[in-house]
């Protein structure tokens, strides 16, 4: 009797470290993996993906650009790619492109504008694509590629002429994640990278707060 009880002991303990196993429980504690406690914070592969009404709200505001300056030529305008959008395929033109949006301002002194487009994407690898693409086809056939800090994951700034104005220009093509943006400043006499730059990197940060999910405050006053 003792050694079938004892039998019996053994069984409901082997059952419970099975059970005890199955449920993820340890010495570490509930929910451990590998010693390393679970990191709630969203990774950057988890971006909140942009569609229209969100890109929409990281585009800077007029309340957002420095002091002074005025809603320009290009009011905020864009739009949602279409799901079946014959683009979207393999190999199209727009591959992973869920929205796009573009605005201009002028500046304080009505002598130079920035004129800012982004194209949101699906996940990081077809931005990255996206941003090849339009580091290439946003170049002028003279412009040069010029030093300049990098902004958001990867950038590229140029400086060159405005094809019908014929002014100095300094552009700069960015992605931010799983966004894209071209950006070009034109200024009567000469274009002030150190302008740009300051714009830029308000633009990567708006676009940061909404990929984490938060209203864009980021500014540039």
């Amino acid at each position: 009797m003792h050694k079938k009880r004892l039998a019996m002991g053994m069984c409901l303990l082997t059952v419970t470290a099975v059970s005890l196993l199955a449920s993820g429980c340890s010495s570490e504690g509930a929910g451990s993996s590998g010693g390393k406690p679970r990191n709630p914070a969203v990774s950057r592969d988890r971006a909140v993906p942009l569609d229209f009404s969100r890109l929409k709200q990281a585009m800077p505001d007029l309340q957002s650009m420095p002091t002074g300056w005025k809603a320009g030529a290009t009011r905020l305008q864009g739009r949602d790619t279409p799901r079946d959008a014959p683009c979207r395929r393999p190999k199209g033109g727009c591959q992973g492109k869920r929205s796009n949006a573009a605005v201009q301002y002028d500046n304080a002194e009505s002598t130079g504008n920035v004129y800012i487009e982004a194209s949101a994407f699906d996940d990081s690898g077809t931005a990255r694509s996206g941003f090849e693409q339009r580091r290439a086809s946003f170049a002028g056939p003279k412009d040069r590629e010029v030093s300049m800090p990098k902004v958001g994951d990867e950038s590229i700034a140029r400086t060159g002429f405005h094809k019908y104005s014929g002014q100095p220009l300094v552009s700069m093509v960015m992605r931010v994640d799983t966004v894209v943006v071209a950006m070009v400043y034109t200024q009567e006499a000469t274009a002030s990278p150190e302008t740009l730059l300051s714009l830029a990197r308000m633009q990567a940060k708006r676009l940061q707060q909404a990929q984490r999910g938060e209203i864009p405050t980021a500014d540039a006053r």
